[in-house]
């Protein structure tokens, strides 16, 4: 796909929506505030997806460039993060780190590295199937991986293997809806014209029917009831994510500033804001006075100025964490 400058705008724009959306998420308290809050935030990680694969073509395929630009980040920071959460006992952090480095649990986050490394080298298989009279038939990956790696096992009341839990944790099928349809669009494998309104009105419906969904997890015991992995949550993002294209194909301008900072800085906000909330947690009172959703409020300013600071003491090294 071709980018306009007024394009490249807007995606910077909708990339600034989604890091806020993944810092509420962060910052949503458990329980019901999952149920009814999270809906309108799951579109967050389905975007950022959505949109670099629109920007992704088989005949410029650089998984070197792409990869090695999260890699250096991702092992950087996972030592920070180990760092926070051991600091207590220092004696543990080598260990910890190598293992966290392997699986991606030093924070939450590090998921997205592998999903997005996994992507980006499928690219030359993505665009085969998309060239393929079997293309839609990739629409399929991501419902079946929930419905048998996720679903079945909250049903059935039993627990999938904790080396399968990792594996699952990092995988990219529970995500490649939003990066293939986004590759289709992109590539012009597929035209998409349904009116803004239309989508808006079925977003609003997909909403209504994740929160039942999410309901009915909180009802079986799952205590991560918002998660962005049901597939309720992969139709809303799907919607958001088609509305998105037609913000972004659309001739009118928009002159949302703060969203477009937040957008050029939105890879060193994914990366650092969770070690920025683990510190700022612990001053005096804060946690027990600051909540949701001034909490994720205070948390997106703060990680905003520590990033821009970043930026301007580490100049050309600052890419090395991502600023």
């Amino acid at each position: 796909m071709k980018i306009t400058q007024l394009q490249s705008n807007k995606i910077q724009i909708l990339r600034g929506l989604a890091i806020i959306a993944v810092v509420f998420i962060h910052n949503t308290p458990g329980g019901m505030a999952q149920i009814f809050c999270r809906p309108f935030l799951n579109f967050s990680v389905g975007l950022f997806l959505f949109l670099s694969a629109i920007l992704s073509n088989a005949k410029n395929w650089n998984p070197k460039k792409r990869i090695k630009k999260v890699l250096i980040p991702y092992v950087i920071w996972t030592l920070i993060y180990v760092i926070l959460q051991n600091i207590s006992t220092p004696s543990n952090i080598p260990i910890r780190y190598i293992k966290d480095l392997i699986t991606g649990n030093a924070s939450p986050i590090m998921y997205y590295v592998f999903v997005y490394c996994e992507l980006t080298l499928l690219i030359p298989l993505i665009d085969k199937l998309a060239k393929s009279k079997y293309k839609y038939l990739g629409f399929a990956i991501t419902p079946i991986e929930i419905i048998v790696m996720r679903i079945i096992p909250l049903v059935a009341g039993f627990e999938v293997n904790k080396y399968v839990k990792i594996i699952m944790s990092v995988s990219c099928l529970s995500w490649f809806t939003y990066y293939y349809l986004g590759y289709l669009i992109g590539n012009e494998f597929i035209k998409i014209k349904v009116p803004q309104k239309n989508l808006f009105l079925l977003w609003l419906v997909s909403i209504a029917i994740q929160m039942l969904e999410g309901y009915a997890y909180l009802s079986m015991g799952d205590n991560n009831c918002g998660t962005q992995v049901k597939l309720s949550s992969v139709l809303t993002g799907v919607l958001f994510a088609l509305m998105a294209y037609n913000f972004i194909v659309s001739e009118k301008s928009h002159n949302m500033k703060l969203l477009k900072i937040l957008g050029d800085n939105s890879f060193g906000i994914y990366f650092s804001h969770l070690a920025v909330q683990t510190v700022i947690s612990h001053i005096p009172l804060y946690t027990e006075y600051v909540i949701y959703p001034i909490n994720a409020i205070v948390v997106i300013f703060v990680t905003t100025i520590c990033v821009w600071c970043g930026k301007k003491v580490l100049g050309k090294y600052s890419k090395y964490l991502a600023l």
